[in-house]
């Protein structure tokens, strides 16, 4: 049986949770809201999967609307709409 192994950076996760959660809550300095765009709380769970995305530099397909704000800001965020 073939054998997948992931590694990642535990550094570069924990940061991209803050800037996410940061970013989200419009408390980033280096990254700000759109103009007109309102604050946000993401769950923990949502934060972590941003997190790993990021870190990752990988794409995140989604059901959710929750990451929306997220698109091209830290990753591409390709929305499934559910039927």
């Amino acid at each position: 049986m073939a054998q997948l192994n992931i590694f990642y950076d535990v550094e570069s996760l924990n940061s991209s949770y803050v800037e996410i959660s940061a970013y989200s809550q419009g408390k980033n300095t280096e990254k700000t809201l759109p103009k007109g765009e309102s604050a946000k709380n993401m769950g923990k769970n949502d934060l972590w999967i941003a997190a790993t995305a990021h870190s990752l530099q990988a794409n995140l397909i989604t059901t959710d609307k929750d990451f929306l704000h997220l698109d091209n800001v830290f990753f591409k965020v390709h929305y499934v709409e559910q039927r």
